[in-house]
């Protein structure tokens, strides 16, 4: 210690001294020392200060302290050189889920056999054990499982080109759907029999065991690093299409969703000054085309113009869609706890002038390719629509712990289709059969509302919600439909929710298949153990009562059609795992009792006729255990 110390004060010296060489020797003259002509790389606390008198020197502890940062910067190795992105690259997404399903009298306990048909008032087919061929035994529970692995990789061709794919395997395929067992079979002739689940195919589980649902590629020949500079891409292909809250166009990417919109089309996107604005069109239908199965090369083409369904969108609007963007709208969220409002209008034009006619194309699709030519018969439809979609939202975080979020979409679908085929029901053949043609016109809204206050580890709010309904029996989405079975019926003013926005776990998911010809009111709370946004452990209680518009149109002629009581919890690490059990309890209301006559034939006059008992409907509830893994 006593020679370190030493040795220090000798090095000190050293260096101190000649420093002082060039100062005056008088009182008046300020003694500076000449380390001040250098600039000061280190912190403030590090500078030397000035000498006010000849008696002041600068501290040790300063001048080893700049000492110290002189030799720093000198050693200071030189900055590793940027990495180089290597072309082309992959990047990985998607998720396999498994949900657990039971099911306690889903059909509402409504069943009825009507001229040799199964009827009930819930989209929830009752057991096979009631049906017109088995005895009624009272089953009530049925319970399943069904599973997905979802797979959508980004092949990053160059900077700025992309394609992007979404590949499902196994889709929703119900778990002991696929047994080996075979009639046929010696060793398994019986499924008790079974071993193993046989490899699952379009034969034996109704579908291909893997599915393309997207497809398409993306350009973006000019992308700026800010939040506002101009930005153009271009995009086509089969694509998932989404707009504000999933009333009308959902892309189907949540964890539990089922269906999607995917439509075949191409982009144009543009940015100017913070606002997107998108030019886009699609191709919905092109009826018969040159594709024949037993040509399975080659290029196939359209056989017609004139039969093609096609549609023009245009869409205004500001979203937080790059990264600069949402490091911008964090900023003013979280940083400066400013509200941040999004939203924009997306107007599509859809037109259709000729169609295939309904009971020849059958026909004509499955003969050979050089008649079903001359087999398909076009008939006029002359049919367009026209949908605004309105979609706002506002978000707000006025402290640290608190969030506050309002969002709407609000739509409308106008229209007018020339000649609609109407088909009525033949007693004799048992079948519906076409029974002329009549006009449609178009006119439906609908929209919804969800507003939510976070307090901590507490969240409450109320979703609202309305779509329109047309005056005549039957919802029209997942029971018979009206349009074409109904040939008085010359005016539409049904609006459907795209069947992936959840409301609830029964009343409109399972009995109805979507909200249409009602409205309703969900308030809801959550609590959430782990205050924060990537993971959470949480119970959700909710509570939805729903109410018809036009009652001509449900099932009992009332408007009342029920409360349902919802319960979650659920576990969840955000993007990469999630674990939950919901629970639904129903209770309907007169919408859903059933009538003598309902499903029942008219007569030849039109008026409808008894054919069964009167059924009042009654309490029903779900299980789910749902679980998924993301990447």
């Amino acid at each position: 210690m006593r020679i370190t110390w030493l040795a220090g004060t000798l090095a000190l010296s050293l260096w101190v001294v000649p420093a002082m060489a060039g100062t005056s020797g008088g009182t008046e003259a300020p003694a500076t020392p000449a380390v001040q002509a250098a600039p000061a790389p280190a912190a403030p606390a590090a500078q030397a200060v000035p000498a006010q008198n000849g008696d002041a020197l600068p501290g040790i502890d300063d001048l080893l302290a700049r000492k110290a940062d002189d030799v720093a910067q000198d050693w200071a190795p030189a900055p590793p050189p940027a990495a180089r992105q290597v072309y082309p690259w992959f990047e990985h997404h998607g998720y396999f889920r498994l949900r657990v399903d039971g099911f306690w009298r889903a059909h509402l306990g409504t069943d009825a056999q009507a001229d040799g048909v199964t009827v009930n008032t819930s989209a929830f087919r009752p057991p096979l054990s009631a049906n017109a061929k088995n005895d009624r035994r009272g089953e009530d529970w049925i319970a399943g499982a069904n599973m997905r692995l979802r797979w959508a990789p980004i092949l990053h061709v160059a900077k700025g080109l992309s394609i992007h794919t979404e590949v499902d395997v196994l889709d929703n395929l119900m778990l002991g759907s696929t047994p080996d067992s075979n009639p046929n079979s010696a060793g398994t002739p019986l499924s008790i029999f079974s071993r193993s689940q046989a490899a699952a195919s379009a034969s034996n589980s109704g579908k291909d065991p893997v599915t393309v649902k997207q497809a398409y590629v993306v350009w973006t020949p000019v992308e700026p690093k800010d939040e506002k500079g101009f930005l153009l891409q271009f995009s086509g292909g089969r694509m998932a299409r989404n707009w504000g809250l999933g009333m009308v166009e959902n892309a189907g990417q949540d964890l539990d969703a089922d269906f999607g919109t995917y439509q075949d089309r191409v982009n144009v996107l543009t940015r100017i000054g913070g606002m997107y604005a998108e030019l886009g069109y699609t191709w919905a239908a092109t009826g018969p085309t040159t594709a024949d199965p037993s040509q399975p090369y080659g290029e196939p083409h359209d056989l017609s113009s004139s039969d093609n369904v096609f549609d023009i969108s245009l869409a205004l609007f500001k979203r937080a869609d790059s990264e600069a963007e949402r490091q911008a709208r964090f900023r003013r969220l979280v940083v400066q706890n400013k509200p941040v409002v999004d939203g924009g209008l997306y107007l599509t034009f859809r037109k259709q002038d000729l169609d295939v006619q309904t009971q020849s194309y059958s026909t004509a699709t499955t003969s050979a390719a050089t008649t079903a030519y001359d087999a398909v018969t076009l008939e006029k439809r002359d049919a367009w629509m026209l949908t605004p979609d309105l979609w706002l939202k506002l978000e707000w975080k006025p402290s640290l712990k608190e969030n506050v979020r309002i969002e709407l979409e609000a739509a409308g679908v106008f229209g007018k289709i020339a000649s609609v085929p109407r088909f009525k029901y033949d007693k004799a053949q048992s079948l519906w059969v076409r029974d002329g043609q009549a006009k449609l016109d178009i006119m439906s809204f609908g929209g919804a509302i969800e507003g939510e206050y976070v307090r901590g580890a507490i969240s409450t709010g109320m979703n609202a919600g309305f779509a329109t309904g047309t005056d005549a029996p039957w919802w029209g989405y997942a029971d018979r439909s009206n349009v074409t079975t109904n040939k008085n019926l010359t005016s539409l003013r049904s609006f459907y929710f795209h069947p992936d926005y959840r409301v609830d776990q029964m009343l409109f998911r399972r009995c109805v298949g979507t909200v249409t010809n009602a409205w309703y009111v969900k308030p809801f709370i959550q609590y959430d153990l782990f205050e924060g946004e990537q993971d959470a452990l949480a119970g959700r209680l909710e509570v939805l009562y729903a109410r018809a518009f036009e009652k001509n149109a449900t099932p009992g002629k009332d408007p009342n059609l029920g409360v349902e009581i919802d319960l979650k919890l659920f576990y969840e690490e955000k993007g990469s795992f999630f674990a939950g059990i919901d629970w639904g309890v129903l209770f309907p209301l007169k919408g859903f009792d059933m009538p003598a006559e309902y499903g029942c034939a008219p007569d030849a006059a039109g008026n409808p006729v008894a054919c069964h008992a009167a059924r009042s409907a009654r309490w029903s509830m779900s299980i789910r255990g749902r679980f998924g893994v993301m990447f």
